[in-house]
């Protein structure tokens, strides 16, 4: 008996013991697992005192300019700011019909792209031109300036397309990018291409670029400053320079609409006493 009573006491004992276990392996698989604690940091940045205006500029749909009389407006008189409106166009834009675009109210001048770089041409320059001289608008020619190519090199691709003795208007340097050279390259190849066409024009050419561009690129060089500047910026009011500099022309809209010319074309206009005079080249 006492052996027998031994032997159900351990079958008891043990029993209850795997009973215990199972309950505990059991608890402890649905309690959740414990997170771990990560630590983030947050690192501080410094604003670029320049950031805020060299954010990309923005293209909103084509905006709406006050029309003005073209008599009054092509004679150059009292055509400052907001009244005189022009456009810049190139072999993007196609076959242009010059007598409609003559007809359009809003146009007063015309700048042509004539070359890019050391050696690209645009094909409609000589056509545009001929045609802007026959319907009596006031015509000038631009250039594409490539800050990775010489200046000098540059320069003679220009004049090889430009006739001097015609043109109406100043001659403008198109700068829109780095290329991948340093600003301090950049200002010495344009300054470099803007002496040489003073030179040979006898006045100083005008610079086009955007807000942004001439922001973070250009605005450091004091000699550059002292040029005429044509400022590209797409929004409803007239866009500030970093350094309060003053500009001419400012191109307000990259989806213009005119008469005569199938699709987009930019559009830009004087800004405050500036008028027409003050891109003259004759």
């Amino acid at each position: 008996m006492t052996n027998v009573y031994r032997t159900y006491i351990y079958i008891i004992l043990t029993l209850l013991a795997s009973l215990c276990v199972n309950t505990l392996h059991a608890q402890k698989k649905d309690k959740p697992k414990k997170q771990k604690h990560v630590e983030t940091v947050v690192a501080e940045i410094q604003p670029d005192p320049v950031a805020s205006k060299a954010r990309p500029d923005r293209h909103p749909k084509p905006l709406e300019m006050p029309l003005f009389a073209n008599d009054v407006a092509r004679s150059g008189k009292g055509t400052g700011g907001s009244e005189a409106h022009g456009i810049d166009v190139s072999h993007y834009q196609g076959r242009i019909n010059w007598d409609e675009v003559a007809r359009d109210p809003k146009v007063t001048y015309v700048y042509l792209k004539a070359t890019e770089g050391t050696g690209n041409q645009d094909d409609t320059y000589r056509y545009n031109f001929q045609e802007c001289k026959r319907v009596g608008l006031k015509v000038g020619a631009y250039h594409f300036f490539r800050p990775q190519l010489p200046a000098k090199g540059q320069f003679d691709n220009f004049m090889s397309r430009v006739e001097t003795r015609k043109q109406d208007l100043l001659p403008v340097v198109d700068i829109e990018t780095t290329n991948g050279v340093s600003d301090a390259v950049l200002q010495s190849r344009l300054l470099e291409f803007c002496e040489l066409l003073e030179r040979e024009f006898g006045k100083k050419p005008i610079i086009y670029t955007g807000k942004n561009f001439y922001n973070k690129h250009i605005h450091s060089n004091s000699r550059l400053r002292s040029y005429k500047f044509f400022i590209a910026a797409y929004s409803f009011i007239e866009p500030d320079l970093y350094d309060d500099n003053d500009f001419v022309l400012w191109q307000y809209s990259a989806t213009g609409s005119v008469r005569g010319i199938r699709g987009n074309v930019d559009m830009s206009r004087f800004v405050g006493r500036h008028d027409i005079r003050d891109i003259l080249y004759k």
